[in-house]
């Protein structure tokens, strides 16, 4: 039986092609009523996003095409929504998105006994792992790896999830996320597991909490909301900056939110992330981390790619590493309400 979480990435894929044309390329869209949105990037490029998904860059004065940042028909082509909720579309059948969960690892002995397999596993809540590493360092190379972990025809390589023992409970079941580090020719090292089964949309609240324990090195992203309908997967995700925790938007004009307490991430010591988003592409969202029940950063300001955007997939672990490390991670929960 096909790996459910590659059943959903493959309809998720879509083609992004830079188009060479003349008259495309002098279009006057950047004056067009269809902007969806606009900003200009850390570097100073202006940015302009239509409602057909295409994406411009204002340069000596002409509007020139880049690339089709999503298909203006996305949510129809992988969604149904009716009075009962809302739904991912299968070549099968239906799967209902999933806002609210609690993963404590316990009951499970068997790591890919944790994943989405088939359309009846609506009590599960994970899709698919990222293994990229210097053994696998595309993302062709690291989905064929884990489509064989999946499918039991081969093991990890040199990034490794697994279910262990804690270190300071024994009898408490964890998971173990091992990062080597990037080589030369790489942006980073991952070794993540992600849920693509969401629907946050503009005004929805997601509420995020999880222990997390860092043995060795340090990750620089632990927990990712994303959107993978989009270019690049955008998003807000959670940083670790100097030692401490703090928020970064993975897209748009990059908001970085510091966090300017003297609260650091401990090694070798449990601590609690809890996280809270009002999503917006405006000014109005609101943006709250807390460490150990202490708030280390409360502001306002946007944290959603686009007014359309739809934020599928939490991702968890080590995100991102410039570095070797190993990060434990337990007793997660995700929900529409705060608690």
């Amino acid at each position: 039986m096909k790996v459910f979480s590659i059943i959903i990435y493959s309809f998720l894929i879509f083609l992004i092609s830079c188009q060479n044309d003349d008259d495309e390329k002098k279009s006057n869209a950047c004056n067009s009523n269809e902007l969806l949105e606009t900003f200009i990037t850390p570097n100073g490029e202006e940015i302009f996003i239509y409602k057909d998904g295409k994406l411009y860059t204002n340069k000596n004065g002409l509007c020139n095409f880049e690339f089709q940042y999503f298909e203006p028909n996305f949510l129809e082509e992988n969604y149904v929504i009716n009075g009962s909720g809302s739904f991912l579309k299968n070549r099968t059948g239906l799967f209902p998105t999933k806002n609210n969960f609690i993963e404590n690892f316990e009951n499970t002995s068997v790591f890919t006994d944790l994943f989405i397999h088939s359309l009846a596993d609506t009590d599960l809540y994970w899709t698919n792992i990222t293994l990229q590493s210097p053994a696998t360092p595309t993302v062709s190379e690291y989905d064929a790896l884990s489509k064989c972990i999946f499918d039991g025809t081969c093991s990890f390589i040199d990034n490794k999830i697994e279910l262990i023992s804690d270190p300071i409970n024994a009898s408490n079941k964890v998971l173990k996320f091992t990062s080597v580090p990037p080589i030369a020719n790489m942006v980073t090292s991952k070794s993540s597991i992600a849920s693509t089964i969401n629907f946050f949309t503009k005004d929805s609240n997601i509420w995020y909490k999880a222990d997390y324990y860092i043995e060795s090195g340090i990750p620089f992203s632990i927990v990712d909301f994303e959107n993978s309908y989009f270019f690049q997967s955008p998003g807000p995700r959670v940083i670790i900056r100097d030692n401490k925790l703090e928020f970064e938007n993975k897209f748009g004009a990059k908001l970085n939110i510091k966090n300017n307490s003297s609260i650091t991430v401990p090694k070798k010591q449990w601590f609690t992330l809890k996280v809270h988003l009002k999503y917006s592409n405006e000014n109005d969202g609101v943006i709250e981390l807390w460490q150990d029940g202490v708030q280390i950063i409360s502001e306002s300001g946007i944290n959603l790619p686009t007014s359309n955007s739809i934020q599928n997939v939490l991702e968890v672990g080590v995100s991102a590493s410039s570095e070797g490390c190993v990060l434990l991670f337990d007793n997660m929960r995700i929900s529409e309400t705060s608690f």
